[in-house]
């Protein structure tokens, strides 16, 4: 009984040692604005124009944070319903069984995402603020491509983007690997 008891305890161990393999993390940082006084460029519907916050105190760090998010390239978006597209782009409640994960950043920018299944990745990262960001040809073609699969897309835009800047890049993520990016200004 002893020897069946080992023997069992060290399958589990190999399962769980297999299935912790086949996982990785993302570490991150996105480029916040140096104080709540910084500069931004805001477009709306009679054009754009630049905002400096003078009466924003001086050396404390703005309060909103970048929006990150991590979606798996395979996903089946045609599948999903109509409903949990709407919860999710306007109430950002991921829909359940979907490889999406959400991160927010901290005030210096950090972001991770911890355990999650080695696969090919969308990061779609939300800005706090409306300016302006330069993207790569790389950057530009992610985000044309991930928008294209995406389910009403101008509703994504609308309720998920809005006055935000929207950086896409892809990743892969390999099993037991922790990457590391840098993704463009924010």
């Amino acid at each position: 009984m002893k020897r069946i008891t080992i023997l069992l305890t060290i399958c589990l161990w190999c399962i769980g040692t297999a299935l912790a393999a086949a996982s990785g993390s993302i570490l991150g940082n996105v480029y916040p604005p140096n104080t709540e006084r910084g500069m931004y460029i805001a477009k709306g519907e009679a054009g754009a124009g630049v905002m400096w916050n003078m009466s924003a105190p001086p050396n404390r760090k703005s309060a909103e944070r970048a929006e990150i998010w991590l979606i798996e390239r395979s996903i089946n978006f045609i599948a999903l319903p109509y409903a949990s597209v709407q919860k999710w782009y306007q109430e950002k409640v991921i829909p359940a069984d979907q490889p999406i994960y959400h991160a927010i950043a901290d005030d210096k920018g950090n972001f991770s995402f911890k355990d999650v299944p080695a696969a090919d990745y969308y990061i779609v990262i939300l800005g706090p603020h409306g300016e302006e960001i330069t993207q790569n040809l790389s950057e530009k073609m992610s985000r044309d491509e991930f928008l294209k699969r995406l389910p009403h897309t101008d509703e994504f835009e609308l309720f998920m983007v809005g006055m935000r800047t929207c950086l896409v890049q892809k990743i892969t993520l390999h099993s037991g690997q922790t990457l590391k990016i840098r993704p463009g200004l924010i």
